[in-house]
C-alpha cells in the first residue's frame, strides 16, 4: 500500500469517526482515489460516475468497470475489495491472475453495489457527494438497513482540503517541473518564437518528469489577454507581453502556475500595470494565514492591486485550493466565510487582461501554516524580461 493511500485513507476513516454518517458511497474520481488509492485512466475521457468507493470505519471497497481489473489490482486494492461490473476479457499467461476471471460477473453498476454493500455491511446514514447518479441514491435508499441517504459533498471536501505529506511531496513535484519548463521556455526564447513551440518547452519538462501536461496557456501580444486560450503559431515580436498560465498532474496531483515575461524592454505602462499585480500577490502572500477566510484574503489582493493603481480592479476570484483536482474547495472568492485552516494548500493569484493591449498575472501555490503560509514555488516572479 502507498504512502498516499495509508495517508488519505487514514485521513478520511479518522474523520468519519466523528461524522454525521456511518458509511459513504463516493462516485467523483478524486473522492474515489482519496477512498481508495486507485485513479483510472478512463475517468480523464469518461462523463459522470463509472467507479463508486464504498467506504465504511472497516472497509473501503472499489465498484469499477472489469476493463479496470488489471489495473486496480495492481495498484494495491484487494481482490476481495473490487467489485467488477460489465464486460472486458483479459487473458493471463500462467491462467491465474484474477483480472482474466472479473468479465461479466455483474451486469451493471448497480447489481455490482449491492454486492459490495453486503460485503462491507453497509448501514444506517450514508453519505455520497454529488457525482453519485439518482439511480444509485434510489438504489440505497432502497437497502436493508439503510436508514437514510444525505448529501456528504461538503464534508468530503473538507477532509480533502487538508493535506497530507505525501500529497504535498506529490504537489511540490508538479511544481518543480512546471517550474523547470517555465525556465526552460524563457531561456530559449528569441524575437519570432511561436506560441505553440514556447509552450512545447513547457510540455516536454513536465513529461520527462513523469508529469502529464493538462492546460498550456501561452499566449504573446494582444492575445495574452485571452484568459483561458490555447497556444498558437502566433509569434512573439518585441515589446509584446507574453503570459503563461499552465499546469500539469503528478501522479494524481495539480500545479497550476502563472508568470509573466516581456520581449525587449518594458514599456512604463507595462512595468506599472505589473508592479501593481505583483503588489496584490505579495499582500496575500504577506497576509494569508489560518483563521482568516477566503473572502478576506480575497480584500486584500484587490484592495492592494487598485492601491498599486489599477482601479478598479474587478475579479471573480483570486486564487483557489488545489490538490487532486486544479480548483478546490475553497476558493480565495469575495464573501466567502471558509476559514483558511493549517495544512490547506491554495494557488494565490493576480490576474489582469485588458483586451487589446495585453494580459498579465502571477500565480504562485502556499501551504497554510500555523504561523501564516509558506511557499511552494520558488520561480522568479517578476516582470521577466528576454532579450530581443
Amino acid at each position: 500500500m502507498s504512502r498516499l493511500k495509508v495517508a488519505t485513507s487514514q485521513r478520511l476513516l479518522h474523520a468519519l469517526e466523528d461524522a454525521p454518517f456511518d458509511g459513504l458511497i463516493l462516485g467523483n474520481p478524486s473522492n474515489v482515489a482519496y477512498a481508495t488509492g486507485y485513479r483510472s485512466v478512463a475517468d480523464a475521457i469518461a462523463s459522470g460516475a463509472r467507479m463508486l468507493a464504498c467506504v465504511t470505519k472497516e472497509r473501503q471497497l472499489l465498484v469499477a468497470p472489469a476493463g479496470d481489473a488489471a489495473a486496480a489490482l495492481d495498484s494495491g486494492i484487494a481482490e476481495d475489495d473490487f467489485v467488477p461490473y460489465g464486460r472486458f476479457f483479459f487473458e493471463a499467461s500462467d491462467g491465474q491472475h484474477a483480472a482474466a476471471s472479473m468479465s461479466d460477473v455483474h451486469a451493471d453498476m448497480e447489481s455490482a453495489l449491492t454486492e459490495a454493500i453486503a460485503r462491507s455491511g453497509l448501514t444506517g446514514a450514508i453519505g455520497i457527494d454529488s457525482l453519485v447518479p439518482e439511480r444509485i441514491k434510489i438504489l440505497l435508499e432502497q437497502q436493508n438497513g439503510v436508514d437514510v441517504v444525505a448529501g456528504a459533498n461538503d464534508w468530503v471536501l473538507s477532509i480533502r482540503a487538508i493535506k497530507t505529506a505525501p500529497e504535498v511531496d506529490l504537489l511540490l513535484s508538479a511544481i518543480k517541473c512546471t517550474e523547470a519548463g517555465l525556465d526552460q521556455a524563457l531561456e530559449a526564447a528569441y524575437p519570432g518564437i511561436t506560441e505553440r513551440e514556447l509552450a512545447s518547452f513547457v510540455a516536454r519538462s513536465m513529461v520527462e518528469a513523469n508529469a502529464e501536461p493538462r492546460f498550456l496557456v501561452v499566449t504573446t501580444g494582444p492575445r495574452s489577454a485571452f484568459s483561458d486560450a490555447r497556444a498558437t503559431d502566433r509569434a512573439w515580436e518585441v515589446g509584446e507581453l507574453l503570459r503563461f498560465d499552465v499546469g500539469c498532474t503528478y501522479k494524481g496531483y495539480w500545479s497550476d502556475i502563472g508568470r509573466t515575461a516581456v520581449l525587449g524592454e518594458a514599456s512604463s505602462e507595462q512595468e506599472r500595470c505589473y508592479a501593481a499585480i505583483l503588489a496584490g500577490e505579495e499582500a496575500q502572500l504577506a497576509r494569508a494565514r489560518p483563521g482568516m477566510t477566503a473572502g478576506q484574503l480575497f480584500d486584500i489582493a484587490v484592495e492592494a492591486v487598485e492601491d498599486g493603481g489599477i482601479k478598479p480592479y474587478r475579479r471573480h476570484h483570486c486564487g483557489h485550493a488545489i490538490g487532486s483536482d486544479a480548483y478546490e474547495w475553497p476558493i480565495v472568492a469575495p464573501n466567502s466565510v471558509a476559514e483558511l485552516q493549517t495544512g490547506m494548500v491554495f494557488c494565490v493569484e493576480t490576474p489582469y487582461y485588458c483586451l487589446g493591449w495585453g494580459g498579465m498575472m502571477v500565480e504562485d501555490a502556499i501551504q497554510i501554516t500555523d504561523e501564516g503560509n509558506k511557499k511552494l514555488t520558488s520561480l522568479d516572479r517578476s516582470l521577466r524580461v528576454v532579450s530581443a
